[in-house]
């Protein structure tokens, strides 16, 4: 219960007042705690912070389900839809932890790997993961590539989108917060694979 009023506190900070005003002693005040009680959870901010992203995590991988069933129902038909959607999905999970704390964020976003989360999330309802599901997707869709490696290209692309986003988080966050970056990505993504 301690920990939850925490939680809500540095949520309510973040969102309100913003990251820079995120330290222990407003978290506590906020919370309406005493700064020791704080301290037997949480050695520092940073240790908030990486509860908070896990819980935020936590929240987003339930959410995704639906995402996931209605990627999983375009796939069947619109492969320009589908990746559009797996584009919007992968941008939209890194902005939704930078957005909290943009700083923290990209300092440790390698220790949050949400698209994990995602992946381990679609086993569990009895889908492939992510790296058997992408070629499968291509392959239904073999007539509209232009290759016919579909492995090498389902690689080639899941690097590419990855890679982009991390890079994107790590050297110019403000363009998660552009929707040019989903268009692009999309089209990269679209152009490589297509004939």
């Amino acid at each position: 219960m301690l920990v939850k009023a925490i939680q809500e506190a540095s949520l309510r900070i973040l969102e309100q007042e913003g990251p820079d005003q995120l330290t222990t002693q407003r978290i506590a005040d906020v919370a309406g705690i005493n700064i020791a009680s704080l301290y037997q959870y949480f050695p520092n901010k940073e240790a908030v912070l990486a509860d908070l992203f896990e819980e935020q995590i936590r929240q987003y991988t339930a959410s995704g389900r639906e995402r996931i069933m209605h990627i999983n129902r375009l796939a069947q038909t619109d492969f320009a839809a589908t990746l559009r959607a797996i584009v919007d999905m992968e941008v939209d999970q890194h902005l939704m932890l930078q957005q909290m704390d943009p700083a923290f964020y990209q300092g440790y976003q390698n220790s949050f790997d949400v698209h994990q989360r995602i992946n381990e999330l679609t086993i569990s309802l009895n889908n492939p993961s992510w790296e058997e599901w992408f070629p499968r997707f291509l392959s239904q869709h073999r007539d509209k590539l232009r290759g016919q490696d579909i492995n090498t290209q389902a690689r080639m692309a899941r690097h590419v989108l990855s890679g982009t986003l991390l890079s994107a988080v790590k050297d110019e966050p403000g363009l998660l917060m552009e929707g040019e970056l989903k268009q692009e990505l999309f089209t990269l993504l679209f152009c490589y694979l297509c004939k």
